[in-house]
């Protein structure tokens, strides 16, 4: 953990598993969408795009 880790959002934090919670809670499909692109982790990646097919399988159900 880096000391800047305490100014950043959970989905910026230097430690993937961080990271990966934070994404599992999130619902902003933009952000979603960038995090599964760009992540540098892949299960952060992989997470974050389960995360956008989920909201996307609710939004039909609605």
């Amino acid at each position: 953990m880096k000391f800047s880790d305490i100014f950043v959002p959970r989905y910026l934090h230097s430690v993937p598993d961080v990271r990966m919670k934070a994404v599992g809670k999130m619902k902003d499909t933009k952000l979603l969408a960038q995090i599964a692109e760009k992540d540098s982790d892949d299960k952060v990646r992989h997470i974050a795009s389960k995360r956008l097919d989920d909201l996307k399988d609710m939004r039909g159900v609605a």
